[in-house]
């Protein structure tokens, strides 16, 4: 489906926006808009030619490129606030040059090599959340990406640091520099998965109201080994980070977290993620 044709139908109201049907979000950052009632940017650009800030806005349900190719010219364009389309309005602000991921580059935009749709680039990057989450019981975790960067590649809120040597604080699905584990922590347990595959996901992390952890990628249900444990319940006020040494690296577009039990709705909202970005 055509960016063109899917942004009329946005307008028309014929497909639903995420976050109209599938509401209750802590944070959600996208490269699309995600709720029709939220009318502010989508994010905020750095150009490398003078360092000038733009905010970029949306054209219908999607993000407007061509404000942001004409901003940030012939050079580079970095990302300095994801904004949270949530209404909580908890952005991801990073105002460390060195760590913004990168959305233009030589004056083009950057896409997933597998979709071809407008993604990011993260070198071990990260953001602050304007407000932390005090993680609850039951979450669903999401976000979209593609594995084709060596670095830990990490789909998540977390917290900066360590606290009292519990690992695993954030509810996040993450792909180590090497190996072919997968990971997904929420406590002081840590649920394992084996997986060799790289390219674009849907990467979902879930624990339900059986305090039964869950993770999916492409919609499919990883077989898991790893014991539960009650969560440690500390501030998480990152994204793109797990404690003090693990950053994003890889390629990222959209990140959505639900502080409640949403098992229910999973599979309708890896439905409507995929729709847009066509991952699998």
């Amino acid at each position: 489906m055509s960016s063109l044709y899917r942004s009329i139908l946005n307008v028309q109201g014929s497909e639903s926006l995420l976050l109209d049907t599938y509401s209750g979000a802590s944070v959600a950052y996208s490269l699309r808009k995600l709720s029709s009632s939220y009318s502010g940017s989508a994010i905020r650009v750095r150009r490398s030619s003078d360092n000038s800030e733009q905010d970029i806005n949306f054209v219908g349900g999607d993000l407007d490129t061509a404000s942001l190719l004409s901003f940030v010219g012939v050079g580079s364009g970095y990302i300095t606030t994801w904004y949270d389309q949530s209404g909580n309005t908890n952005n991801a602000n990073q105002a460390t040059l060195a760590n913004q991921c990168q959305i233009v580059s030589s004056g083009s935009l950057i896409l997933d090599p597998n979709t071809s749709k407008i993604s990011t680039t993260w070198t071990n990057d990260r953001y602050s959340l304007t407000s932390g989450i005090n993680p609850n019981t039951k979450y669903l975790s999401m976000g979209v990406l593609n594995r084709t960067s060596s670095g830990n590649i990490i789909t998540s809120i977390g917290v900066a640091a360590t606290f009292a040597g519990v690992n695993g604080q954030q509810p996040f699905v993450w792909f180590p520099a090497s190996g072919n584990s997968v990971r997904s922590d929420m406590s002081t347990a840590v649920i394992h998965a084996t997986d060799s595959r790289t390219g674009a996901f849907v990467a979902t992390s879930l624990k339900d109201d059986s305090n039964v952890k869950r993770v999916y990628l492409n919609g499919s249900q990883l077989a898991t080994t790893g014991t539960q444990a009650a969560q440690a319940g500390v501030n998480m006020d990152r994204f793109g980070q797990s404690g003090p040494t693990l950053f994003m690296s890889g390629r990222y577009a959209e990140y959505i977290y639900w502080n409640s039990e949403q098992s229910a709705n999973r599979t309708g909202i890896e439905t409507n993620v995929n729709t847009y970005w066509n991952v699998y």
